[in-house]
């Protein structure tokens, strides 16, 4: 692969993983706290599984979303245990209940 293919394909897939993080802090509730903790969450559970091999913007969003469950109280999200990613992250009991 040349090296301008081997750019383009990187470039496409930040593109990708761009877009399904997009999608996720859009579709996320209201009150839940969108903190640089959960933001990294998100991010490094949407880098694991494009390098796993799911490319679609919108299946690794909505993998992303199913994986954010409320835990230890209504008024806290995160991601689901068996993520390396997995961290705590404030949010709402409006969030923990929609």
């Amino acid at each position: 692969m040349a090296s301008s293919d081997a750019e383009l394909e990187r470039t496409e897939s930040v593109r990708l993983m761009a877009a399904a993080f997009d999608q996720v802090l859009d579709r996320l509730p209201e009150g839940v706290d969108r903190s640089d903790d959960m933001r990294r969450a998100v991010a490094l559970f949407i880098v694991d599984r494009f390098q796993l091999g799911e490319h679609d913007p919108d299946r690794l969003s909505d993998l992303a979303l199913a994986e954010l469950t409320p835990r230890q109280g209504a008024d806290q999200v995160t991601l689901a245990p068996g993520t390396e990613e997995a961290e705590r992250v404030s949010g709402s009991a409006s969030a923990a209940a929609g």
